[in-house]
């Protein structure tokens, strides 16, 4: 079965981070509750987001990065919709040749997607990074005041 077909618990458990009783909980609460496996694993203090994020890399086949805001393109920032960055927990990274990269919190979000594929009309690729991350860079660039509507 390959990575993409297989469901994060499956993952998890597939690389050590989770038992098969941790996950059979979980799936019991899933049911119950109706969340996120990973947000009940993260309430259940079985697992860090940094090892979900990692695992939702390998699922997707995306790189997982980590943001430091000296390597911001403002020039980008000011080009691209505030309203995305804002919306969707997302930062464009960078301009490869015809291509966007962007940074997503939640690269499934199809929404978000569409709402990119939408406003901003050029190729993109994704690439994931933490909610913390880019909500910390989100506030780093509306506090420099930089970038406008942000």
């Amino acid at each position: 079965m390959e990575k993409k077909n297989k469901k994060l618990g499956e993952l998890l458990l597939q690389y050590g981070l989770i038992s098969s009783e941790q996950l059979e909980k979980a799936l019991k609460i899933q049911k119950e509750k109706n969340k996120r496996i990973g947000e009940i694993l993260l309430d259940l203090n079985l697992v860090i987001q940094d090892q979900i994020n990692w695992v939702l890399s390998k699922q997707l086949d995306i790189p997982y990065v980590q943001i430091e805001p000296e390597q911001l393109d403002k020039d980008l920032l000011k080009k691209f919709p505030s309203f995305l960055i804002k919306n969707y927990n997302l930062i464009p990274l960078q301009q490869v040749n015809d291509t966007l990269v962007i940074a997503m919190a939640d690269p499934t979000d199809e929404e978000a997607l569409q709402k990119i594929k939408s406003s901003y009309q050029k190729n993109f690729e994704v690439v994931l990074a933490s909610f913390q991350n880019i909500s910390e860079l989100i506030q780093y660039i509306s506090q420099t005041g930089e970038i406008n509507g942000l």
